[in-house]
């Protein structure tokens, strides 16, 4: 009996330490994913720029390059680097515009109806939907009978409450 369980403890033991070199290869994960082609040629490119700068360097310190070859060379790769951070900080600037034109169209109008929303707004002041957003109220026209908010000029609902416009109180 204690040898059957010896064994089967012994298979169990086997099979999870040799189960890994079974396993299929894991999908890149999403950071690996998302990343653009063309940033990770440029990211390589930089690092390979920096890498021929050190190495540069390191051959001057021990007597392989001339002072008038180090400057050429130096310069060179230095353009080469300053080329590549441009085109990084372009490729990045215009990625963040895309995140914050995507962001800043879901966060000026209604995902309902449209209307441009107010800022500070809870709920819609055209359809009363609740909004996901808030910011500031811009002018004030009255306030709201339920909750006491204020609200902005052509509203028709609170943006507090939800309250539609007609059981306002004047400010």
């Amino acid at each position: 009996m204690s040898a059957i369980l010896i064994a089967i403890l012994a298979v169990a033991a086997i099979s999870l330490a040799v189960s890994p070199l079974f396993q299929l290869e894991q999908a890149p994960s999403r950071a690996t994913a998302a990343i653009d082609p063309h940033v990770e040629n440029l990211l390589s490119a930089r690092e390979a720029t920096y890498a021929a700068i050190k190495d540069l360097e390191t051959d001057h310190a021990m007597g392989k390059l001339s002072d008038a070859d180090y400057q050429n060379l130096r310069a060179k790769y230095e353009g080469k680097a300053l080329t590549i951070l441009r085109q990084l900080d372009a490729t990045q600037v215009a990625s963040r515009e895309r995140v914050g034109h995507r962001a800043a169209m879901s966060s000026e109008s209604c995902m309902q109806c449209g209307a441009p929303l107010a800022l500070g707004a809870k709920f819609c002041r055209v359809c009363g939907s609740e909004l996901p957003r808030s910011a500031a109220v811009t002018s004030l026209a009255s306030a709201c009978a339920s909750c006491g908010a204020p609200i902005a000029a052509g509203t028709k609902f609170c943006r507090q409450c939800g309250t539609p416009v007609a059981t306002l109180q004047p400010v």
